[in-house]
C-alpha cells in the first residue's frame, strides 16, 4: 500500500504541474498579432452595367430653363410637356478606376468613366477624368461609400458624320457598393454610381447632365494583405 499511495502521489503532482491543454499547442516566445487589413496595396477596378442620362438647359436672359431635347427618328425634337429634365437615356457605361489603399479603410485613386447613347439619329456621348476616394466603415467588410471630383466632356454625332462643338465642365460623382472576395486578390461588386456635370457656355444655355450608373465591377489588388 504504501508504494501504490507514493504512485498515486507521484501522479498528481505531475498532473498538477502539468500546462492547460490550450497553452500546450502555443509555442512558448511567440506573440499572436492581430488579424491583418483586408485591402493593401495598389488597385485596379473595371465596371460595366447601365447608365440612366438625363439633362437640362438652365435659365438665360433670353431663354427660362427647359429640357435639352428629345429626338425623333426624324431628328425633329418631341414636345417637352414643360418638364425642366428630359426623359432618361438608358445605355451603356463604364468605369475604369487606379490608385493606392494608405489605409485599411481608405482606397484613392483616378477614374475614368465613360457612356454613351442614342437621341434619335444622333449619338450623346459623356467621358469624365476624376478624382476619387472610396471609404470603408469596417476594416474587414466590403461595404464602401465613394466619392469624386473632376472634369467632364460631352459632344453629339450626327448622323451626316459631323460632331458638336465639345461642351467642358467641372463633374462630381457619389455612389456605393459592397466587394465579396473571390480570391485573396479578387473581389466583384454590385455598385451604383451618379455623376453629374455643369457645362457653362458662354453667351447661352448652361447644360446640365446626370447620369445614374448601375453595374458591376471587378477588382485586383497587389500587396500582401487580403481580403480574407
Amino acid at each position: 500500500m504504501p508504494r501504490h499511495s507514493a504512485f498515486l502521489a507521484l501522479v498528481t503532482l505531475v498532473a498538477s504541474a502539468a500546462p492547460p491543454l490550450h497553452a500546450q499547442g502555443r509555442d512558448r516566445g511567440l506573440v499572436e498579432m492581430p488579424p491583418r487589413a483586408v485591402r493593401s496595396g495598389l488597385y485596379f477596378v473595371g465596371a460595366l452595367g447601365a447608365g440612366s442620362e438625363q439633362c437640362k438647359l438652365g435659365a438665360s436672359s433670353e431663354f427660362p430653363a427647359s429640357e435639352c431635347g428629345t429626338l425623333n427618328a426624324a431628328g425633329n425634337p418631341l414636345p417637352d410637356n414643360g418638364k425642366t429634365w428630359r426623359d432618361p437615356i438608358t445605355s451603356p457605361a463604364f468605369a475604369l478606376r487606379l490608385g493606392g489603399t494608405p489605409s485599411s479603410n481608405v482606397r484613392l485613386g483616378a477614374e475614368l468613366m465613360g457612356w454613351s447613347g442614342d437621341n434619335g439619329p444622333t449619338t450623346e456621348r459623356t467621358i469624365g477624368l476624376l478624382a476619387t476616394g472610396q471609404f470603408y466603415p469596417s476594416k474587414r467588410a466590403g461595404f464602401y461609400l465613394k466619392g469624386g471630383l473632376g472634369y467632364g466632356w460631352s459632344s453629339v454625332d450626327f448622323n451626316d458624320g459631323s460632331r458638336s462643338p465639345t461642351e467642358t465642365g467641372f463633374l462630381f460623382n457619389v455612389g456605393a457598393g459592397y466587394e465579396f472576395a473571390l480570391t485573396p486578390h479578387v473581389a466583384i461588386a454590385p455598385l451604383v454610381d451618379f455623376y453629374q456635370g455643369v457645362y457653362p457656355r458662354a453667351g447661352d444655355q448652361t447644360i446640365t447632365e446626370r447620369i445614374a450608373f448601375f453595374g458591376v465591377s471587378l477588382t485586383v489588388q497587389s500587396g500582401d494583405r487580403r481580403w480574407r
